[in-house]
Order: C-alpha cells, then sequence, then structure tokens
C-alpha cells in the first residue's frame, strides 16, 4: 500500500513561496497516492531549472559608489574652464562657470564634475567641499543641446546617458567630505539634482527651484530619487508632477535648502561658521558618519541595520581617531586634528 505524504498547512498569502511550492508538490503526491502511484522524493530534479549561483541581495553599506570612467585630469592639472576647482587648507571650492548658459550641464562640465569627483576621493586632507555657480543662475539643468541629442539617441544609448549622470550623483553625494551648496540664484531640473545630493543648501532668498519637464511631455527622472529621499515623497510629487515655481522659503520647508539668507555676500560667514565646527570633528569620524548616515536612510530596522551600526562603532571606537580623542579629552587639550583649522577662500 503506497504511504501518503502529510501535506502541512500553508497559508498561500503570507508564507514564502518556496513553502508554497513544496505544499502543491506534496498535495499532488498525496492525490497520486491514492491511486495507488507512488512518486519518489525529488522525481523532479532534471526537470526543474535550479540556478547554480544563488543570487543574495546586498545592503546597502556593501556598495562602493564607482566612477563612471577614469579623469582626464586632476586638480593638479586643471584643463576645463567651464567648472574651476581649487583646495585651500582643508577646503575646496567647485564653481559651475558657464554664467552666459545659466551654468547649463553639457558634456565638459559633466566630465569636470566627475573628474572633481574622483579627486575628492583621494584627498583626505579636504574636509569641506563648497559647490557654487558663478552668473544670475546657479544651473539652469541640462543644456538645450543634450536634449536635442536625446531625442536622436536610441533607447539604450538614451538609458546608459541617464544612468551615466545618476552614477555621478551617487558618487558626488558619497565623497567622504562635507558638502555645502551656495546657491546664488535659480535652479532647475539637474541643478536640483545637485543640490539634493549636498549635504546642506544654503541659498539667497529671491532664488527659485522648479522641474519643469513634465510642462514639456517629459519627466525628471534622473533627479527624482534623489529628490525623494531629500524632501520625502509628497513633496518631491508635488515639484515634479505640477512643474511649480517654488520659492526659497518653501524649499526651506520641504528640506531641500537649509539656511536662506538675504544677500550673496552672506555665503562666507555661513562657510566660516562650518569651518569653525567641523575643525573640531575628526576627519576619519565624520566621514564615517556621513556615510553612516546614508546607509541607514529609510530603511527598516532590521537585524542586518543593527549588525551594521554594531560593528560600526565597534571598530571605531578602536582606531586612532578615538584613541587620541579620549587622551585630549581627559588632559583638556585640542584633539590633533583641530589644530589645523579649515581656512575659506573667500
Amino acid at each position: 500500500m503506497a504511504v501518503v505524504p502529510k501535506v502541512p498547512t500553508v497559508d498561500i498569502v503570507s508564507a514564502d513561496w518556496l513553502e508554497v511550492e513544496k505544499a502543491l508538490e506534496l498535495k499532488e503526491r498525496e492525490l497520486l497516492a491514492k491511486e495507488g502511484v507512488t512518486v519518489a522524493e525529488g522525481h523532479l530534479d532534471g526537470y526543474k531549472y535550479r540556478p547554480k549561483v544563488k543570487v543574495v541581495p546586498k545592503q546597502s553599506w556593501e556598495i562602493q559608489p564607482m566612477p563612471n570612467g577614469f579623469p582626464k585630469c586632476g586638480p593638479d592639472n586643471w584643463q576645463h574652464r567651464d567648472v574651476n576647482f581649487e583646495i585651500g587648507e582643508g577646503i575646496a571650492y567647485v564653481t559651475l562657470n558657464r554664467p552666459d548658459a545659466n551654468n547649463a550641464l553639457n558634456d565638459s562640465m559633466s566630465q569636470a564634475l566627475n573628474d572633481v569627483t574622483f579627486a575628492l576621493n583621494q584627498r583626505r586632507d579636504i574636509r569641506i567641499v563648497i559647490l557654487r555657480a558663478e552668473g544670475k543662475m546657479f544651473c539652469s539643468g541640462g543644456d538645450q543641446q543634450s536634449f536635442a541629442d536625446a531625442q536622436a539617441m536610441s533607447e539604450i544609448d538614451n538609458r546608459r546617458s541617464a544612468v551615466s549622470f545618476m552614477k555621478f550623483l551617487y558618487s558626488f553625494q558619497c565623497v567622504p567630505q562635507f558638502t555645502i551648496a551656495l546657491v546664488q540664484g535659480s535652479a532647475m531640473g539637474s541643478g536640483i539634482g545637485l543640490m539634493c545630493v549636498c549635504d546642506t543648501v544654503v541659498t539667497v532668498r529671491n532664488a527659485r527651484f522648479q522641474a519643469s519637464e513634465v510642462k514639456i511631455g517629459t519627466c525628471p527622472a534622473t533627479i527624482a530619487p534623489f529628490l525623494v529621499r531629500k524632501v520625502g515623497p509628497a513633496f518631491a510629487k508635488r515639484m515634479l508632477c505640477t512643474g511649480e515655481n517654488v520659492s526659497a522659503d518653501m524649499a526651506k520647508a520641504s528640506g531641500l535648502v537649509q539656511d536662506v539668507v538675504e544677500d550673496e555676500l552672506d555665503f562666507s560667514k555661513v562657510v566660516q561658521t562650518f569651518c569653525d565646527k567641523i575643525t573640531m570633528c575628526a576627519p576619519n569620524a565624520a566621514a564615517r558618519a556621513k556615510r553612516l548616515v546614508q546607509n541607514v536612510a529609510q530603511r527598516p530596522l532590521s537585524i542586518e541595520l543593527m549588525s551594521y551600526t554594531g560593528r560600526e562603532l565597534a571598530d571605531i571606537r578602536i582606531q586612532e581617531e578615538a584613541v587620541k580623542g579620549m587622551i585630549a579629552v581627559q588632559a583638556k587639550t585640542k584633539p590633533y586634528w583641530a589644530e589645523s583649522p579649515i581656512r575659506p577662500l573667500y
């Protein structure tokens, strides 16, 4: 007499699919057994596709930002004219320099910004990065020629171009330095993306911000992930779906902007304040704190997340900065990193 396998009770709605599949297989064997047909365990081996490589999803802290390509030049032999790159004592200035074109992003600017990002990841002596612009507008978005070129591109090339720009935004967002955008004028489209990937944004009160792509039949897909992380889904939908022209005060209320000043001349005071504060912070600890925020942002509180943060804390507690920082506290002296103040160039 055939042995009838016992079929476990499985909640199909909540169960894992593999559990459901196993239950269905046992049910089939049960019905066959009632007809006198005995089916051996694993009888489907050879018929089912069983992948040899198991795909394991990676956590955000396991993914390192990769540059789009090798840089064409570095800060020591800077050749780009559309973007200026200056380095001072613990600080770097990245200046968009196409004022006649309202700092619209073209291929040469994109290459320059990629070169900047590559250099910043190699320079641990730089602790603050200032992103600013020349002219009336901070950035008017993509260059008109780039839109014309996109119309002539294939779907694959369009996708590659979009991913390339998003990889740059993500790479800039992940540089170890504290980044400050000084927005002296209005920003549109990709210019808002540049603001979103900076750690803090300071703007003049008369600046306006708009993502108007929906008004010309397209959508700002490349900046959407960064805008949503910055301001949340509700305000992101308001900006991206309506093309609304947002004031500086509204941008601050949403979280897109952190500080509003009356005049561009006030930027120097803001930069000096941040220089004074970050001078007192351990460089490696500050960089790791930034990376920690990036990796835990908007993630569910899981065992994996708690394990990651626990490992980070355990590791940084034994680093040189933590050891010497505690010695400085006990001796009531400044830690060694505070002896070299960050000095603004402007």
